[in-house]
């Protein structure tokens, strides 16, 4: 018998019908592994991807939340729980939106539980442990929910998706909502997030990881990203196994996603696609390259943008930038008016720079070659900062903070 991790890839026969994905979802856990001895009578955990109120694939579909929920009751779950926490961009700047309630409720997450006979938690909202793990080499002292860390079964749901940040957002990656808001924030510079995605699974190890590949988003997770029609549900126990599955379908090569090759070199499952089983449908018969990321920030490229940057990681890169995609898209740039953008550490400034600037980021903030500039930003009236590393304030209020 094979010792190697099995993860099972399943075809949706069509994507826009809910018989077909719900096919698809029972095939994939059928394959990948005892879905009855996993779930009977057991109290079921789902974790989907609902980090902000954007529809599927932003987030996770709720036709395969609800086949799933199905799924674990036909099997013999005793309880069925939905749980998801949504992210602090989504906490702290979208107003009307910024519970993981309000974001269920916009894209039929809850509709999609409560009719199916599950409950839900909405983890900001529950009680938080503090256990801790010397081997974990960032977060060694993390907030994790109750319904989490205790949890009889937890099933992962991500979404299979890009990230401008990770380059991929998959099984690991989806573990960031299961830990508290001052946890989301800590770390979550290029240097350190993932790791620190990594130390989750020293605290809670999902069961199962099943992707929502019905529709796929390549190039970015956020709405800025491009839908791909993949058709396709992936399936394994292999958490680690099943996300390097999932980057080998949408072109990445072999271990080259940080996550899935420190997970891989840490024990925590098989990173590499040559010792893992793939069964139902072959990844040949799937694999689509996906656009990646697009970070790049130039003033040649973004006419009415002046760059002034220091040393800076993808962290800082990737707010910056997608502030200023927010700026393009609302046409609020203008070659004759341009906006100073300042960030990185030291960057080499001129004190006496006109016009509108904004400073960016813990690093410039600290740095002695701003606080000239900040200064007389100050006394006139004009400054205008993000704090946090990285700045990802700037990606939600561009335009607030490049008005007049």
């Amino acid at each position: 018998m094979s010792s190697k991790p099995k993860v099972a890839i399943s075809k949706v026969s069509d994507i826009d019908s809910m018989q077909a994905v719900e096919l698809a979802v029972r095939e994939a856990v059928a394959l990948a592994c005892d879905f009855t001895a996993l779930c009977k009578d057991k109290h079921v955990i789902l974790k989907p991807n609902v980090y902000c109120p954007s529809p599927a694939p932003t987030t996770t579909d709720p036709r395969v939340i609800a086949s799933l929920i199905r799924a674990a009751k036909a099997a013999g779950a005793r309880r069925v729980t939905v749980a998801e926490g949504r992210s602090i961009s989504t906490a702290l700047f979208r107003k009307n939106t910024s519970t993981t309630e309000a974001c269920f409720e916009a894209i039929g997450m809850k509709q999609a539980a409560l009719e199916n006979g599950a409950d839900i938690v909405y983890l900001e909202n529950d009680e938080f442990l503090n256990p801790s793990n010397p081997d974990a080499l960032v977060l060694k002292h993390p907030s994790i929910p109750r319904t989490i860390l205790e949890a009889e079964v937890l099933i992962n749901v991500p979404v299979l998706k890009n990230h401008s940040l990770t380059l991929t957002t998959l099984g690991i990656k989806n573990l960031h909502g299961t830990i508290s808001d001052a946890d989301k924030l800590f770390g979550h510079d290029y240097t350190r997030i993932p790791q620190k995605l990594v130390d989750i699974l020293h605290y809670n190890k999902p069961d199962l990881t099943v992707i929502d590949g019905v529709r796929g988003q390549e190039g970015d997770h956020a709405d800025m990203g491009k839908v791909v029609d993949m058709g396709i549900i992936i399936s394994g126990a292999d958490i680690v196994a099943v996300d390097a599955v999932a980057e080998s379908a949408i072109g990445f090569d072999n271990l080259q996603i940080d996550t899935t090759r420190l997970a891989h070199e840490q024990g925590f499952g098989v990173g590499d696609i040559n010792e893992i089983e793939v069964v139902g449908t072959p990844v040949a018969d799937i694999r689509r390259v996906f656009e990646k990321p697009d970070i790049e920030i130039t003033e040649e490229r973004f006419p009415g943008i002046k760059i002034c940057a220091g040393d800076y990681c993808k962290g800082c890169e990737y707010y910056v930038r997608r502030g200023i995609d927010r700026l393009v898209d609302l046409d609020a740039l203008d070659p004759n008016d341009p906006v100073t953008l300042v960030y990185g550490k030291d960057p080499s400034v001129d004190p006496n720079t006109e016009g509108k600037v904004i400073l960016l980021g813990d690093c410039a903030m600290e740095s002695q070659s701003v606080k000239r500039l900040r200064d007389k930003l100050w006394l006139t009236g004009r400054l205008k900062t993000v704090y946090c590393c990285p700045p990802m304030e700037f990606r939600m209020r561009a335009l607030e903070l490049a008005g007049d």
